[in-house]
């Protein structure tokens, strides 16, 4: 072994010594120095791809924090959403990643609601898109009915972007406001709206943006909210990101103030019940013959109990009557899970 101090230099013969040595350290004539592989003639190097023209804007680290901090956005915005239209709604991240600002435009172009924000003192403008499907069934549930899917694109009457604009855009920015809140005070507001991002011009189309897809299911409707960050707009924020105590992906910081929101919208959400009577096996010849007058006895008893269900799954036993010149139920036990199998199996 040549043992290298600060008396000597390395003499000629002692140089290539070391090098001979460092060679032959891998068993196919490969070895490292100083964390640099070396190889022999003949031998392919390793390389990666790297577009000068898109030079890559955030570390792993980066991206890593990144993604914690949408993810606890998206969670929070779908607690939100939920609170506010009484009715279960699924809200995840599903992609993060850094593109040019024209790719983000493309995607957009249609079927999507687009918004331009600032957030002073921040350089910028970002944007975000929110998908029809998700934005019309959450307006169908704002107003009382059932969050379904639109049959056909359509653009917005006045109304409903009145209601878009006074409603549902402030909790999407109440869950940027909120998912920021532990690397920068960001108080974003609304300077442009259209149903394209052609004509919003807030970098330039070769520009390196990051951008955030959550995925949104409201009843039937499932889309995305993809919100744009310009890199001139992040850098700063990007820079505090280190320094920040960013929740990880898989925790959510709530308030007993959240819990209580939750609450109260979930006891406001409606589940139909159906009253089941009883039951009967018929042919098909039988239904075919079927007329006005005839009679199917039912294998349910005159004085027994009749079969409540909630969701289309038997909850409770309870017992017909009136009420105030209308039909009633009163509820005489619940139905566990053994129990439920077995008034299945009696009834076939």
């Amino acid at each position: 072994m040549i043992v290298v101090t600060e008396e000597r230099l390395l003499s000629e013969a002692e140089h290539e010594a070391l090098m001979d040595g460092a060679r032959a350290a891998g068993g196919d004539g490969s070895g490292h120095i100083f964390g640099h592989t070396v190889r022999n003639e003949g031998q392919d190097p390793i390389v990666r791809d790297y577009d000068f023209r898109r030079p890559l804007k955030f570390t792993r680290e980066n991206l890593r924090l990144l993604s914690s901090l949408h993810d606890a956005l998206g969670v929070g915005f779908g607690v939100d959403l939920s609170g506010t239209l009484r009715s279960p709604v699924d809200s995840t991240l599903a992609e993060l990643h850094q593109q040019a600002y024209a790719e983000f435009v493309d995607g957009v172009n249609e079927g999507y609601f687009v918004y331009a924000l600032e957030s002073e003192p921040l350089p910028s403008h970002f944007m975000i898109a929110i998908s029809r499907d998700v934005m019309f069934a959450s307006l169908d549930r704002l107003q009382g009915g059932l969050p379904k899917r639109l049959r056909a694109d359509r653009e917005a009457t006045d109304i409903e972007n009145g209601l878009i604009q006074r409603h549902l855009l402030p909790l999407v920015m109440d869950g940027v406001r909120t998912g920021w809140a532990e690397v920068d005070r960001l108080n974003p507001k609304v300077v442009m709206s259209d149903t394209s991002a052609t004509y919003m011009r807030i970098a330039l189309p070769s520009d390196a943006c990051l951008t955030a897809d959550i995925r949104i299911h409201v009843g039937d409707a499932e889309g995305m909210i993809r919100v744009c960050y310009p890199f001139a707009m992040i850098e700063s924020l990007v820079g505090k990101l280190a320094h920040a105590n960013v929740p990880p992906s898989s925790i959510v910081r709530r308030s007993p103030d959240d819990d209580e929101k939750v609450r109260r919208g979930l006891g406001n959400i409606q589940v139909p019940i159906i009253v089941e009577l009883g039951s009967a096996d018929v042919t098909l010849n039988d239904v075919l013959e079927l007329q006005v007058g005839d009679v199917i006895p039912l294998g349910a008893r005159v004085a027994g109990d009749i079969s409540v269900l909630i969701n289309g799954e038997r909850k409770y036993h309870a017992r017909p009557g009136l009420r105030s010149r209308r039909l009633a139920i009163r509820i005489t036990s619940i139905i566990s899970e053994g129990d439920d199998e077995e008034d299945g199996s009696s009834e076939g």
